[in-house]
């Protein structure tokens, strides 16, 4: 759709978890914080795999402690980005068909339980591109993401126009 003020673009979808799966790898990667908690949880599983190996090297039986700690750092690698995700497409399932609408302004969602203003140009700093979203991200320590899935689309040209505006507003794409 296009208006005076500028060319707008919409999308309209439900809530899908594989979006926020994308949208939740994207977010911690592109923050301090999920670099830093996935950079702990690989130090917790390197230096419990290290401790076991090492006790086994020297002919004692590890403590319940070591064998412990590689497997629940692995996991949390593995599932805390998965519960995250789901958490995330409950909410956003909750509320219905979502209408997003990318403007002049910023970015206006419209579902079932009311219109959200997620975020104006000011506050957005970056995006990214996934295979199936784009992602906006605000924020620099614990981003606050938007989540666009491009299956909300009207036509597969919208995506050019979408990441036209994007590069318009002057958003970093990461």
């Amino acid at each position: 759709m296009t208006r005076a003020g500028g060319e707008n673009v919409e999308l309209v979808y439900r809530a899908a978890v594989g979006d926020f799966r994308e949208a939740v790898r994207v977010s911690s990667r592109a923050s301090a914080v999920g670099r830093w908690g996935r950079a702990l949880l690989l130090f917790a599983a390197g230096a419990g795999l290290f401790v076991t190996v090492v006790t086994l090297a020297l002919g004692a039986v590890p403590d319940a402690r070591s064998l412990v700690m590689p497997v629940a750092a692995a996991g949390g690698l593995v599932l805390l980005p998965r519960l995250q995700a789901r958490l995330l497409h409950r909410r956003a399932a909750a509320l219905g068909l979502h209408r997003a609408v990318l403007d002049p302004w910023g970015v206006t969602v419209a579902h079932d339980g009311g219109t959200e203003r997620p975020a104006r140009w000011s506050q957005v700093s970056r995006y990214a591109e996934t295979p199936h979203t784009f992602v906006l991200l605000s924020g620099a320590h614990a981003p606050r993401l938007t989540v666009l899935p491009k299956r909300g689309l009207a036509t597969p040209a919208d995506a050019d126009r979408l990441r036209a505006v994007l590069t318009r507003e002057g958003l970093t794409r990461l």
